[in-house]
């Protein structure tokens, strides 16, 4: 059976007092009180960028002398800031780096909110999750600063330790993590991963 979400629960009612089109942004307020993700001046590149409310929130915490990429396939429903870039793209397409959009940019922090269309079938939400998680690390891996940050969506499940595990060779720090604003019964967390090692792993 579907679960029916109330357009009146404390976070929702909260981000529309607060002008974000989306309640995710106190899911990302949460883990960067509690693991300091952003600092001022950053480059931010945000995966999965679409309503915006993560956009927002980055956006004032490096200031103006940051930088934030966002990137998503669909459209924003906030206006950017000025110290931010949208790039309407499939995170998935093979020519986002290099040759495409990002060019060879670096970033001190690379983030990601994506997740699948859910099916409400564990193992397939679990599996298609993943698709979209190790492409948002494969993707820190390529353009992320030496000591740089990592913050992902996951859904536990099968999987999921492994890919833990695969995080855990790149960065010095990796937690999983479920913020308070994660609806009851939703089987996502968010790795936390702190200290990009910006090694070469054959």
């Amino acid at each position: 059976m579907k679960r029916e979400f109330s357009k009146n629960d404390f976070f929702t009612k909260k981000a529309k007092q607060e002008n974000y089109p989306a309640r995710s942004v106190y899911k990302l307020q949460d883990i960067d009180n509690k693991f300091k993700i952003f600092r001022k001046s950053d480059w931010v590149l945000d995966l999965g960028c679409a309503p915006g409310s993560w956009l927002l929130y980055i956006g004032n915490k490096v200031s103006i002398t940051g930088k934030v990429v966002g990137v998503d396939v669909l459209d924003l429903n906030t206006q950017p800031l000025n110290n931010t870039l949208f790039i309407k793209k499939n995170v998935l397409d093979e020519d986002l780096l290099e040759s495409g959009p990002l060019g060879s940019a670096s970033f001190n922090v690379v983030v990601s909110d994506m997740a699948p269309n859910t099916t409400g079938l564990l193992e397939v939400d679990v599996a298609n999750c993943l698709e979209l998680t190790n492409r948002a690390l494969e993707i820190a891996k390529k353009v992320l600063t030496e000591n740089g940050n990592f913050v992902c969506k996951v859904f536990e499940g099968l999987g999921t330790d492994a890919f833990v595990k695969e995080a855990k060779k790149y960065f010095q720090m990796v937690k999983k993590y479920r913020p308070q604003a994660v609806r009851r019964g939703s089987k996502e967390i968010y790795l936390i991963a702190k200290g990009f090692k910006n090694i070469k792993i054959l």
